[in-house]
């Protein structure tokens, strides 16, 4: 399958660092979300909480340990189509660019190429880019950006 986009961005953090800022939730809460139902693994299904965007299931399919994560959403459940229910895959790559630095990747793929699933990927596109700064910010310099 094809990915729809693919963000990245250099974090001046070691690779474990990056990778468990994502998977642990009190990690997460700190940065992205304002609360989570728990840490990613592989096989959960974990509910984001946002106090102004509401609830966001993410299903846990692969975990690589400091490689990458792989989560499964529903675009209905996440508010993107009004009708049709499909599933759309996000994957984290993390690769170690040196014992202190990592580049952290976030694609999606699945998103339908009609006018709603254009629209969709692109604002989780913007929403994914947001979250890596927020994470930058955040694990770089303790501040939270949102």
């Amino acid at each position: 399958m094809a990915r729809n986009y693919t963000i990245q961005t250099k974090i001046r953090k070691p690779v474990a660092d990056v990778f468990e800022a994502v998977v642990r939730r009190d990690k997460l809460c700190q940065y992205f979300t304002n609360d989570a139902s728990g840490d990613l693994q592989e096989g959960s299904q974990v509910q984001w909480h946002w106090d102004h965007y509401g609830e966001s299931p993410v299903v846990v399919r692969e975990i690589v340990k400091n490689k990458l994560i792989v989560l499964a959403l529903d675009s209905k459940e996440w508010n993107k189509a009004k009708d049709d229910s499909y599933e759309v895959l996000v994957r984290f790559e993390f690769v170690a660019l040196d014992a202190r630095n990592t580049m952290l990747s976030i694609s999606e793929e699945g998103w339908k190429t009609d006018a709603e699933g254009l629209k969709a990927s692109h604002d989780n596109c913007g929403g994914w880019q947001h979250m890596a700064m927020c994470l930058k910010a955040w694990i770089e310099h303790d501040i939270d950006l949102r």
